[in-house]
């Protein structure tokens, strides 16, 4: 097996980041754009982030912030059709992360339990359970898968826009190691970044037409709207 020098890896790490944004981009111009991934979920598509958020302190914090609010919107999307032994098991992992100390752990437990939630998702959308289900939950159940689409359309713009100063940052550090070194940080939130502006087009996506099928309100955003609690 051929080795590649310890000194390389940074490099390739950071340019199979960029790759993954170009990709990301790339289908987001084939799909004709946001607004139409969630038939008309998503409204404007002006900046929702502030001016300077090309530094990497903003950036970092901006990502974890998308981080937890799709890690939170798959989670309860999922927990309307959950068991109690289920649901308790979410509320207990959602207060672990929200425990940890450390910004960059609690980013990192985000990025893990959206990637366990959406294969949850997934799996109940391609067993049929999710179109079965849909039409008799309660009201309340109801509104929650509301909300959570609606946090997660918010997410999606903010990812978008993201995507492109990531990319931006990732740019300006060139292939200097000390650079790359400096925005180690930023190269490691694009990957989730990519997964949340495509998959909004995705799983998501269908998750919000069956919604509109079993007489969900899926509220419709803008630039400047703001998530809302989402209590599972």
């Amino acid at each position: 097996m051929t080795r590649i020098p310890s000194r390389i890896v940074p490099l390739l790490a950071a340019g199979a980041c960029l790759f993954w944004m170009n990709a990301a981009h790339a289908q987001f111009s084939a799909l004709g754009g946001l607004a139409s991934s969630l038939g008309g979920m998503l409204g404007g598509s002006a900046n929702p982030l502030a001016a300077g958020a090309h530094d990497v302190d903003v950036f970092v914090r901006k990502s974890a912030e998308l981080s937890e609010i799709a890690g939170r919107s798959v989670t309860a999307i999922n927990a309307a059709f959950a068991s109690e032994e289920k649901l308790a098991a979410k509320r207990a992992a959602l207060a672990a992360i929200a425990a940890l100390p450390d910004p960059k752990e609690r980013a990192a437990g985000y990025r893990a339990l959206y990637d366990a939630e959406a294969g949850e998702t997934k799996r109940l959308i391609e067993s049929g359970d999710m179109e079965k289900r849909m039409a008799a939950l309660d009201g309340e159940k109801k509104k929650l898968i509301g909300r959570a689409l609606m946090n997660f359309a918010i997410g999606a713009l903010q990812a978008v826009e993201l995507g492109r100063q990531g990319k931006a940052i990732a740019a300006q550090a060139g292939m200097n190691p000390v650079g790359l070194a400096r925005v180690a940080p930023v190269t490691e939130a694009i990957p989730m970044l990519g997964k949340v502006a495509l998959d909004v087009s995705g799983f998501v996506g269908t998750v919000a037409k069956l919604a509109r099928s079993a007489d969900i309100a899926v509220p419709k955003v803008g630039a400047e709207a703001k998530p809302v609690v989402l209590d599972v």
